[in-house]
């Protein structure tokens, strides 16, 4: 287990009928993990730069789904990472969602600095 993991935390984000991600940006710290979850229509989850694609599960394969699928992933990478529904959306608009991912130790050693 990496030392980062210690510490990591879970968020969930909702594929939303209405066509929206909820939320449609979060900031996490590096090792957490975000699972995507369907919230009811015909949805999956695609990074912009193909890093994953999520429904039923997490692979390159993955169409959108109607079913009440959810699936994890771990961000390692620092930076933002885009993604879109493949039915509703693509890189540039549509049903899309932002994850930024910062370090916890810049954060926190910064902070601890008052």
């Amino acid at each position: 287990m990496l030392a980062g993991d210690a510490s990591a935390r879970t968020f969930e984000v909702i594929a939303n009928p209405d066509m929206t991600f909820t939320p449609a940006t979060l900031t996490i710290y590096q090792y957490d993990r975000v699972v995507f979850r369907n919230g009811g229509g015909l949805h999956n989850v695609v990074a912009d730069d193909n890093r994953f694609r999520c429904a039923v599960n997490c692979n390159t394969n993955t169409a959108p789904s109607a079913l009440a699928w959810s699936a994890g992933v771990q961000f390692t990478l620092l930076g933002s990472i885009g993604y879109y529904c493949e039915q509703h959306g693509d890189t540039g608009s549509g049903m899309r969602g932002l994850i930024v991912v910062i370090d916890r130790v810049f954060v926190d050693d910064f902070s601890a600095i008052r």
